[in-house]
């Protein structure tokens, strides 16, 4: 297909100026890295990663289909990454895309005039070139999707993790402090994390200080008795301790029977406990 090495010579030669009209038309003053002040090093940035798709379009008329998806699909996984860590919304990404595509079509047009195509010739072309962008386009989102989701993911692990420790205070006891809403991914969490803890270092008393939780559900309250259970198996005391009066009432309202397990009405009456107690025992 000489006619297809021909267009591929031509936008091989025309990339940069392709580039460059789309970056003239950036707009200043925009909080984005599209932005046409956002520096000189996000300007080469786009340069260059506009220039390497056009390349890659260019490869479709070129290398047979797989070889050109995988470069499309490389270049659509690298950027959407830089892109989510970039904290740049999707729908900006996407709007460039737009932009880009029209710029790169009026080039396509102007060359498919120019050589006096047949019209079957120049569908062909013009498919070929749709359906490469939007091949790249669908792995972008996939791949921004995918890098979004295992950030937010790992974001929620660590919230999870620092909001739910299990806090040595001898080396029999600990406090696992519950602040804040509770939801039931991070209950699971909480009763996941607390029971390898707790048996990993022996405890044989844990206080559950709920002075933080206002507010609780069926689910949420049935991993919390599930983890009581769960430690009382494994040979751990739970001491609940400041438990609200409104927690306390949907409790029994939701049929969640605490009456077995010891409870106190503040931590510090519970930790005085625990030293009266040593001080006995010493």
């Amino acid at each position: 297909m000489t006619d297809a090495k021909q267009l591929s010579q031509y936008l091989y030669e025309q990339a940069p100026y392709i580039t460059q009209e789309w970056l003239d038309m950036r707009k200043k003053g925009i909080n984005s890295i599209y932005a046409a002040d956002a520096g000189d090093h996000l300007e080469r940035q786009l340069r260059e990663h506009n220039e390497k798709l056009i390349h890659a379009i260019i490869n479709y008329f070129l290398y047979d289909e797989q070889t050109a998806h995988q470069e499309l699909k490389d270049w659509a996984k690298y950027v959407s990454e830089l892109r989510v860590n970039g904290q740049v919304p999707i729908h900006e990404s996407l709007e460039q895309f737009r932009l880009f595509r029209g710029i790169l079509w009026d080039k396509v047009k102007g060359f498919l005039v120019a050589q006096g195509l047949d019209l079957d010739t120049a569908l062909l072309y013009g498919q070929k070139i749709n359906d490469a962008y939007d091949f790249m386009i669908l792995h972008f989102v996939k791949h921004y999707d995918e890098t979004y989701s295992s950030q937010m993911q790992a974001q929620q692990n660590l919230i999870n993790e620092l909001s739910s420790p299990v806090i040595p205070i001898t080396t029999k006891e600990a406090i696992l402090p519950l602040i804040g809403d509770l939801d039931s991914n991070r209950t699971h969490y909480i009763q996941k994390n607390t029971l390898e803890l707790c048996s990993k270092e022996h405890y044989e008393t844990l206080y559950l200080d709920m002075s933080g939780v206002h507010t609780i559900d069926t689910v949420v309250a049935q991993h919390l008795f599930q983890l009581i259970q769960s430690l009382e198996l494994l040979g751990i005391q739970s001491v609940i301790c400041g438990m609200k009066p409104k927690v306390a009432q949907v409790s029994i309202q939701l049929g969640i029977d605490f009456s077995k397990i010891p409870v106190k009405s503040t931590l510090s009456h519970a930790l005085a406990d625990l030293s009266y107690k040593q001080q006995e025992e010493g």
